[in-house]
């Protein structure tokens, strides 16, 4: 009498049973597949039979079962704060930034890659009501806040801590040289979420509504020193021999996410956007470098937004400008309608 098949065979079909919501419905479809009878299906599960190359490759093909399984030390590794820790407050979610870039700061020869189809969230928080703004929004979509739920927007909800927190984390940032990749969309997400707002009539005083368009042009004159100075430096500040380099790219392709890497001489780590703005991070070296080869390749096909690139940096902050009224325009004319 021959031996039972390795061990193996049980375990690729216990794999392949996690498809099916029962035992019979395997059998079932695997009679079909294989095009034998329940018989012989129920002979291979208990290990009389074993399957043949074939029988083996058609079922791994058809039900997408792998056919070995990777070891975990091979497979990359993501962590999901949000999924470990729930966000029940605006000071939670920004007490754990705080943790990251206080950290970052402190790493040799720090170094960060920003690539983002939207405005990054170090210049959304960068003003007083437009920071206010968005961490509601937040609030009130991703993190689901009970504290705000059927709440007009008014800057007074946001906390003296939070406010604190993102101080810390404004100056944390504003230490760290190196690169940006932007679209020409990188305002469209923050101007919808104001006319969405707008629309609904979600602030508790129009005034607001008005002061955000002013600090988000506020904003774009940042960027535009920044990128024109070449130096990175808080917002109302003026750039310093010290202040830390600062490069800016413009590329429309294959920006879906936003994407922050970070290089040092001791630590590389990865923040990538899930369920916006909370994230993923990951120190796997697989990752990090499959990374680094999307932006340098990126920034290699990109176009300098810098004090050389002239008129083409001007188009550039001139059309984010001409965004900003035309969205102003088209609030104030629904307004002016109700």
């Amino acid at each position: 009498m021959s031996a039972k098949p390795h061990n193996f065979q049980r375990v690729f079909l216990t794999r392949l049973q996690s498809r099916f919501r029962s035992r019979s419905e395997m059998v079932h479809s695997l009679g079909k597949t294989l095009n034998v009878g329940r018989d012989a299906i129920y002979r291979r599960l208990r290990g009389d039979t074993a399957l043949t190359a074939d029988e083996l490759m058609t079922i791994a093909g058809e039900y997408q079962v792998p056919v070995e399984e990777r070891r975990r030390e091979e497979v990359p590794a993501l962590y999901y704060h949000a999924g470990v820790h729930t966000i029940t407050s605006d000071e939670s979610y920004f007490e754990n930034i705080r943790a990251q870039t206080k950290h970052m700061v402190d790493l040799p020869n720090v170094w960060v890659n920003y690539a983002t189809p939207e405005l990054p969230i170090f210049y959304e928080l960068a003003t007083p009501l437009l920071r206010a703004f968005k961490i509601y929004v937040f609030g009130t979509t991703t993190w689901g806040l009970k504290k705000w739920r059927n709440t007009l927007f008014t800057p007074d909800l946001i906390s003296p801590k939070t406010h604190a927190l993102v101080d810390d984390i404004l100056t944390d940032t504003a230490r760290i040289p190196g690169r940006e990749l932007w679209t020409i969309g990188i305002l469209d997400v923050t101007l919808r979420q104001i006319s969405y707002m707008a629309n609904l009539h979600r602030f508790a005083f129009e005034k607001h509504l008005h002061q955000l368009f002013d600090e988000l042009e506020t904003v774009v004159d940042h960027l535009e020193q920044m990128a024109g100075t070449g130096k990175r430096f808080p917002l109302g500040e003026t750039p310093a021999p010290h202040s830390p380099d600062f490069y800016v790219y413009h590329n429309e392709l294959s920006i879906t996410n936003n994407a922050v890497l970070i290089r040092s001489d001791t630590k590389d780590f990865l923040f990538s956007t899930l369920i916006n703005p909370n994230y993923v991070t990951t120190e796997d070296p697989r990752i990090i470098q499959a990374v680094d080869d999307w932006f340098q390749s990126l920034t290699s096909n990109a176009n300098a937004l810098n004090a050389a690139a002239g008129k083409y940096s001007q188009q550039y902050f001139s059309r984010l400008r001409r965004q900003v009224a035309a969205t102003r325009e088209r609030v104030n004319h629904v307004n002016l309608i109700y």
